[in-house]
């Protein structure tokens, strides 16, 4: 017996005026839309990432933040046209301002929280190229050539990162998502099944729902990136493929580390751009106005 596809006839109610506003600034060409989500734990890392967009000469993106907490530090440090608060209605469960360990249930929901902004964006008919903040942008036209890997294959859906080495699994930190029926039925899927299912994270979420997809190599919807130009943290850090190959990735994810490890490894690599001393600088200067909100 087939099983029942979930519905992609889904009304949402309107976003705030501000947050479309600040979406329509950051638009780029084809209404493709950089996004990426944080709290406040993560702010050295959100930092370093845009830093790194701007060393590739990204000037355009949005980061939907988690908690109060970094959306008024990211305000303070000057991007105030470039982060938007999370309206209460997309959580389906709170989130937690502090770093969040890998596994961990405070990690779980922040990514499921993740497939909840994207989905959002998609019904806009918004193009969106997510990105953790735990990956360096290294080169320039990066989007440009991702969005031209989509236009060359008419069929294409999504791009994806891959997570592992046997392309077997997709990593949901990174990839450029068109507004089509079989994104939005796949992000319906995943958010399904890890509502259901408290022991999957976003990505664990995703590779399941994509079982339910045409996989076929001929026809798919679902790209993956190559593993050399767009490693993963795997791929990168432990494999050292792209060195031994003598290639400059697009990007370097810093996934499979833990902690305080993606920094040491990001800083080993000289890919820690963030000056920690500003962000100190920063973090003294609001701790001396912010008020926790009371609950």
């Amino acid at each position: 017996m087939k099983n029942k596809e979930t519905s992609i006839d889904i009304k949402f109610p309107p976003l705030p005026q501000e947050t479309t506003d600040k979406i329509n600034e950051n638009l780029l060409k084809d209404r493709i839309l950089i996004v990426a989500t944080a709290n406040y734990g993560m702010r050295n890392h959100v930092y370093n990432w845009i830093e790194s967009l701007k060393r590739t000469e990204v000037t355009k993106f949005i980061i939907f933040c988690l908690d109060d907490k970094l959306y008024e530090h990211l305000v303070l440090a000057g991007y105030d046209r470039q982060v938007a608060k999370i309206p209460d209605t997309w959580f389906h469960q709170q989130v937690e301002a502090s770093f969040s360990l890998y596994f961990s249930e405070t990690y779980r929901i922040i990514t499921h929280a993740k497939t909840l902004v994207v989905q959002q964006l998609l019904y806009l008919d918004i193009s969106v190229f997510f990105s953790d903040i735990d990956i360096v942008w290294m080169r320039p036209q990066i989007v440009e050539y991702m969005n031209t890997m989509v236009k060359m294959r008419p069929q294409t859906s999504v791009l994806f990162q891959q997570e592992g080495v046997d392309q077997q699994e997709v990593n949901s930190g990174f990839y450029l998502m068109r507004p089509t029926a079989i994104t939005k039925r796949l992000l319906a899927e995943t958010i399904v099944i890890q509502d259901t299912n408290e022991k999957l994270t976003q990505q664990g979420a995703m590779n399941a729902a994509l079982n339910k997809l045409d996989l076929d190599i001929r026809t798919t919807g679902i790209v993956l990136l190559d593993l050399l130009y767009f490693p993963n943290g795997h791929v990168y850090f432990n494999l050292d493929l792209p060195r031994q190959h003598s290639i400059k990735p697009f990007i370097v994810h810093a996934n499979y580390l833990i902690g305080e490890d993606k920094k040491t490894k990001l800083m080993e690599q000289n890919m820690w751009y963030l000056n920690d001393t500003w962000l100190n600088e920063i973090d003294i200067k609001f701790g001396q106005h912010y008020v926790e909100p009371i609950n």
